[in-house]
């Protein structure tokens, strides 16, 4: 029987290839073309645009994962205290506006059910906790559906306060939550055939 330690970090490796793939799907990819083969400067030019995209996709898994990890690590120290998920002190480490704290606590409370539910279960990889946790392809699509809907709830609050900073905010929100609905669904019926 795995520790909880152990099973964090089977939960959060899991995290990181669904963050590198999302990464992957929701940035665009430099393209080389025959010019850049013919005209050699033009591929040092590329490689600096695939540099920047590489690194890109790094800066975008980081922040994506930045409220997982929280609250993985809240749900940790909750089972290992015995006490429940301090989503209120979640909620307060984020940097997010005011007005968006309710979509951000029933996000992050659907988070912590569901890293809660995979810590709680038994097995030594992903698929096995997933499949202890859950049983069925049904309940963990149900949950994952649960979660991917507080998540939009959230971005549609955030959204109009990246629009002032960030260009093309909503493409970006609606590529991602349509890339992660994809990558889910095929972690599930790769998780139950």
């Amino acid at each position: 029987m795995l520790s909880i330690q152990e099973k964090s970090a089977i939960i959060w490796a899991g995290e990181e290839k669904i963050a590198a793939a999302l990464a992957a799907a929701v940035l665009d990819r430099p393209k080389i073309s025959i010019w850049m083969i013919l005209i050699p400067i033009i591929i040092v030019y590329h490689m600096f645009r695939f540099q920047k995209y590489v690194d890109g996709r790094k800066k975008f898994a980081e922040h994506y994962l930045i409220s997982r990890k929280r609250a993985l690590k809240a749900n940790v120290k909750s089972l290992q205290s015995g006490r429940l998920c301090d989503i209120d002190g979640l909620v307060k480490q984020a940097n997010i506006p005011e007005n968006t704290a309710g979509e951000y606590t029933a996000w992050i409370k659907e988070l912590c059910d569901h890293y809660g539910d995979l810590l709680r279960a038994e097995g030594d990889s992903i698929e096995a906790l997933v499949k202890s946790a859950y049983k069925n392809r049904t309940n963990f699509l149900l949950s994952l559906n649960r979660l991917n809907e507080a998540e939009k709830r959230f971005n549609a609050a955030l959204s109009p306060h990246l629009q002032a900073t960030t260009e093309g905010v909503e493409e970006i929100i609606a590529r991602m939550e349509h890339a992660s609905g994809v990558l889910w669904r095929e972690e599930a019926e790769r998780i139950f055939p």
